[in-house]
């Protein structure tokens, strides 16, 4: 598998990362690998941010939100990238993908022209961007 330079990461995959999960697909494990190692960048949305939170305040995933939240901000190999009012004028473009947030987040990784990791067959089926899994 090439490691590209970029990528964006949806909610899930980072869900999974962060807790060690099974589920986490391994062509996604190795690109988090080669994050961890430095061969690549990945971009977190605010929204997958927000959607964090909210799964953690469901699931109590994390002893504490405010200190992982930190954790991914001083780890080098992550960037936040902000959801900005006119990103709005994107949905139509993804029609194909129903969930909104999805849509925001596929958004992010057509405008940076990164692969998406992401196990969502939505996205995956879309064929907006480059899905991995």
């Amino acid at each position: 598998m090439t490691i590209e330079p970029l990528y964006v990461v949806d909610t899930n995959a980072l869900i999974w990362y962060l807790t060690n999960a099974r589920k986490l697909g391994s062509q996604a494990r190795s690109i988090f690998a080669a994050a961890e190692r430095g061969d690549t960048m990945l971009v977190l949305s605010a929204i997958t941010i927000a959607e964090l939170y909210y799964a953690d305040k469901k699931f109590r995933l994390f002893t504490d939100f405010q200190q992982l939240f930190r954790r991914l901000q001083a780890a080098p190999y992550f960037r936040f990238a902000p959801f900005q009012a006119d990103h709005v004028l994107d949905f139509d473009e993804h029609g194909k993908i129903p969930e909104m947030h999805d849509r925001i987040i596929a958004g992010l990784a057509r405008r940076l022209e990164a692969p998406l990791v992401t196990s969502d067959p939505e996205i995956h089926d879309a064929e907006i961007v480059v899905a991995v899994w």
